[in-house]
């Protein structure tokens, strides 16, 4: 019988050997889809490079000074933020290529049984596939052994087939896995340049900010202004709560068609004394009037300013819904929840925050870390109580 057509796999020997001794050349794969800390990330640089055009556009006036602490107040908010998502992306980057790797491994160890399994065979065809089948065949004691001789090799024939295919299929996943692993690694040294650059721009910001404020606290026409400015917050915020109100009374805002308000646990309205404090810390400022001794002036305080390591948890002192998420000067990063039944909190002087409007809080939940965003007076947590359309005094309210 003619070996050219009935010897199909008497190539398969020189396959074998361009398959497992060639040297694979990866390519570098397609783009990837933006993660939405990436296209978070983007929306940061952008607002940062607006604040730093108006930033150089201001006029040395008072008032012009005031705007640049608060534009550099929200600088390094913004650059807390990146870092922040920059360190979420690293770590995400970090478990796929960790996952590629096992990925790589399992498919190395397969892929080696499957040489193996595919030399024997080949060797096999090799020896016997060369003319020699039918003696092989026809040497047999018996015509049921000759049978089976047949059979066996036809299984053999089908099973090279199969392992070859199967091999191409493996290498093709192992080039894949590769491939992304690549771009993985590549990835993460951008990441990493990025927050080295970050952490630069972040701590220049902050330092630029320290001036300012150290500038404000001197001059006491600054400082008035400074002052100033905390008062007109403090009177929107109030209309923004009397908004909120308006809007629970009448029924028709989001917020109110879109949640379950009955399924809130407890009633904010009866844990007076009963509240765990947002935060461990002394009271720097209490609840109504304080004189400001560097003015001699008197400041109303709709709240408390609790003095806080940065950094530390801010926890919701009772359920509710995420109102609004804002930044205010005077105030900085600012939460306000609505617990229902005409009862607010107001969170401020904020650091990171985690949680957005319309978000479902439990009690205890960390929604925020302390920083000294619109403060003059370094890192600590403004803190409102509102009920029945008026500020509370908080003290009250939280446990002794």
């Amino acid at each position: 019988m003619s070996r050219e057509n009935n010897n199909p796999f008497g190539p398969a020997l020189l396959l074998y050997l361009i398959i497992f001794i060639s040297i694979p050349v990866f390519g570098q794969g397609g783009p990837q889809n933006l993660s939405s800390a990436q296209k978070e990330l983007s929306k940061i640089r952008n607002e940062i490079a607006r604040l730093q055009q108006d930033l150089a556009q201001s006029r040395n006036t008072l008032q012009a000074q005031i705007d640049n602490m608060q534009n550099l107040d929200q600088q390094v908010l913004l650059y807390q933020q990146s870092l922040s998502l920059l360190q979420q992306e690293i770590r995400r980057n970090r478990r796929e290529i960790s996952s590629l790797s096992v990925e790589i491994q399992k498919l190395a160890k397969q892929i080696k049984v499957l040489q193996d399994k595919f030399r024997q065979q080949i060797v096999f065809m090799y020896k016997y596939h060369q003319g020699k089948e039918l003696e092989w065949i026809l040497g047999a004691e018996n015509f049921n052994q000759a049978l089976l001789r047949y059979r066996y090799f036809q299984i053999i024939t089908r099973s090279v087939q199969r392992i070859y295919e199967r091999l191409q299929s493996k290498q093709e996943q192992l080039k894949n896995f590769k491939d992304k692993r690549t771009r993985e690694l590549r990835q993460q040294q951008q990441l990493a340049a990025e927050k080295t650059f970050q952490q630069k721009q972040l701590l220049g910001k902050r330092q630029e900010r320290q001036k300012q404020i150290e500038q404000i606290k001197r001059n006491k026409q600054l400082l008035e202004l400074a002052l100033q400015e905390k008062q007109n917050s403090l009177a929107r915020l109030e209309d923004i709560i009397a908004t909120l109100e308006k809007a629970r009374v009448e029924k028709n805002s989001e917020s109110r068609q879109k949640f379950d308000w009955e399924s809130l646990p407890g009633n904010f309205g009866r844990q007076r004394g009963k509240l765990n404090w947002p935060v461990r810390g002394r009271i720097a400022h209490g609840f109504g009037k304080y004189r400001n001794p560097r003015l001699k002036t008197v400041q109303v305080n709709n709240g408390i300013d609790i003095k806080a390591k940065k950094g530390s948890p801010v926890h919701c002192v009772s359920s509710g819904y995420v109102s609004l998420v804002t930044y205010m000067p005077g105030f900085g990063k600012m939460i306000i929840v609505d617990h229902d039944k005409g009862f607010y909190t107001v969170y401020a002087h904020l650091e990171e925050v985690f949680v957005k409007k319309f978000d479902k809080l439990e009690a205890g939940k960390v929604i925020a870390t302390v920083g000294d965003s619109g403060s003059l007076e370094g890192s600590m947590l403004h803190f409102e109580i509102y009920g029945g359309n008026k500020p509370l005094n908080p003290v009250r309210w939280l446990k002794k």
